[in-house]
């Protein structure tokens, strides 16, 4: 294999692909790149992939002797940075020597490859049935429901987000056990069914994959598109197509975990609610051996009292709010739990009901113009 390449326009291609190469150790064949040369396109096709997701993409070049072999990724990556702006030639003979030269030669590195035959074996990119969405409205999506997925839980559903697509209306929705994130939108979604059949598709993204699609979206119109296979999900963002197995498992029934009645509601400002967590976040620390976490109490009377107690010392708030319904309550939450939601809450007011100390809480923005959203977190027990 013998090709040229733009240093630019080969780093900025290698860059979004290392996001997929495995960091495990484990196989040096996925600690590569699979480097593939079409002499007659003049084309090299650049993958990663580290045996649960992968990211494919197409780049120009003048290839000299078409072929394909594996290089480490970091090296490959490391190696041309270094190099001078200009020309990149790339030759790997039929031993697996390779030499990474400058156009003008005097910047050379010479390395063993591996045979392109030790990549793993790759899904099957195809499926037909699918939908395309704008950029901006998918990463704004997963942004605000991310924080509920679940990290290594043993029960998968759990890991993932849970996306239902039926014509024109988008729900998604996340749960780590603890809380859960729910929205609804009526989207802009073009329908990219091979049989043109109406859109209704289920599936859940893990959320590792999702973290790493967040890197390839961009805030822009230009639409993405989202492929379902049996197995796989298939996204296409620009000119990088990332690849991974879905989780095959039915997903809770969420619907049944937010409440449907509540005895007391009322609406505050999500600035206000933000800043007093933010604070008692400053004096609460982790668990410590033999110690409980500590938590942030609400007494909700006229006013909702936010007060956290910890061996870091104590912090209350007052925050004034519009009661619908109910008397009074007290009920405590896990800092982190509350304030990552709160995070994606846009300022403005948002309404909290409540059942009773042990149902926990439903949290529901008032910003209408971006679609349903609804955040629910369980409760902590209090101790004293």
């Amino acid at each position: 294999m013998i090709a040229i390449f733009d240093k630019d326009t080969l780093l900025s291609s290698i860059g979004p692909i290392m996001n997929t190469v495995s960091g495990k150790n484990t196989m040096a064949c996925i600690e590569g790149i699979l480097i593939e040369c079409n002499q007659e396109e003049n084309i090299c096709t650049l993958t990663s992939y580290d045996l649960e997701k992968g990211t494919r993409t197409q780049l120009e070049c003048q290839v000299i002797e078409r072929g394909k072999c594996i290089i480490n990724a970091n090296k490959l990556l490391q190696i041309i940075r270094t190099m001078p702006k200009g020309p990149i030639k790339i030759s790997v003979d039929t031993s697996l020597r390779t030499v990474i030269e400058s156009e003008n030669g005097l910047s050379h590195f010479d390395f063993k490859a591996l045979s392109a035959s030790e990549f793993p074996t790759l899904p099957e990119l195809r499926a037909d049935r699918g939908f395309k969405i704008p950029q901006y409205l998918f990463r704004k999506f997963v942004n605000k429901i991310l924080f509920a997925i679940g990290q290594n839980d043993t029960r998968p559903v759990f890991n993932g987000a849970y996306f239902e697509i039926r014509d024109k209306k988008m729900t998604v929705v996340s749960c780590d056990g603890n809380r859960l994130a729910h929205l609804e939108y009526e989207a802009e979604l073009e329908n990219a069914n091979d049989s043109k059949a109406p859109l209704y598709i289920l599936f859940i993204v893990p959320g590792k994959t999702l973290v790493e699609l967040l890197k390839l979206v961009k805030d822009t119109e230009e639409t993405m598109e989202i492929r379902v296979a049996n197995r796989q999900l298939i996204f296409k963002v620009g000119k990088y197509v990332l690849f991974s197995k879905k989780i095959e498992s039915a997903y809770i029934d969420y619907e049944r975990i937010m409440p449907k009645q509540s005895n007391i509601e009322f609406y505050l400002s999500c600035e206000e609610l933000r800043g007093a967590f933010e604070r008692s976040a400053l004096i609460i620390e982790d668990n410590l051996a033999g110690t409980l976490r500590p938590y942030v109490k609400f007494t909700i009377d006229e006013v909702l009292s936010i007060s956290t107690l910890s061996s870091n010392g104590n912090v209350y708030d007052e925050i004034q709010i519009e009661k619908i319904k109910g008397d009074e309550l007290v009920i405590a939450f896990n800092c982190k739990f509350f304030l990552d939601a709160l995070k994606v809450c846009d300022n403005g007011k948002a309404k909290l009901s409540f059942v009773n100390p042990l149902t926990g809480v439903l949290i529901e923005p008032q910003n209408t113009d971006e679609g349903k959203f609804t955040y629910f977190i369980m409760p902590m027990r209090m101790t004293h």
